[in-house]
């Protein structure tokens, strides 16, 4: 079952008690934000084998490091809003990661991003990885030379060295 990631802020995914249980707060679509009516995701293998290398690309294009929250959600459930996917180039310094794991939902329905929050909070997994944690996924990338030191944010270069 591929997965697809895409970052949050854990606090807008939280279950609070006015709400029907398995449904997201409206705070949680300022995470779903399109462009074009197109969500950007990223595939992440079943095994989770490729889930560090995608965190660190997203990570090194930000201006500063911090924790990374993500949901992750089967993509086969995209089906239930009738949401179709393309394989698009991403934009981040990690060129692996964006020519083979960017996604793009298309044809996106303001109803189709309501019904996309509810699976989310319903059937994903939202999860935080700690700014150490990223400071080092950030920095292996560099040192391997998948990511150009030069082309990060100097308050992020300043965290790696």
């Amino acid at each position: 079952m591929p997965l697809l990631l895409r970052t949050i802020r854990k606090p807008r995914w939280y279950e609070v008690a006015w709400l029907e249980e398995g449904k997201a707060q409206a705070d949680a679509l300022r995470d779903l934000v399109t462009t074009e009516n197109k969500l950007s995701v990223w595939h992440v293998e079943d095994d989770k084998s490729n889930l560090y290398q995608v965190v660190a690309a997203i990570a090194a294009t930000r201006d500063h490091a911090s924790n990374f929250d993500y949901a992750l959600f089967d993509q086969t459930l995209l089906t239930r809003i009738r949401a179709r996917i393309e394989n698009t180039v991403g934009h981040t310094f990690h060129k692996e990661a964006n020519a083979c794991w960017h996604r793009d939902i298309v044809e996106l329905s303001a109803e189709k991003i309501a019904e996309l929050a509810n699976i989310i909070m319903e059937r994903g997994t939202k999860d935080r990885i700690s700014e150490i944690k990223v400071i080092s996924l950030v920095k292996q990338a560099v040192t391997s030379g998948i990511v150009d030191m030069h082309k990060l944010e100097d308050d992020l270069k300043r965290r790696i060295v």
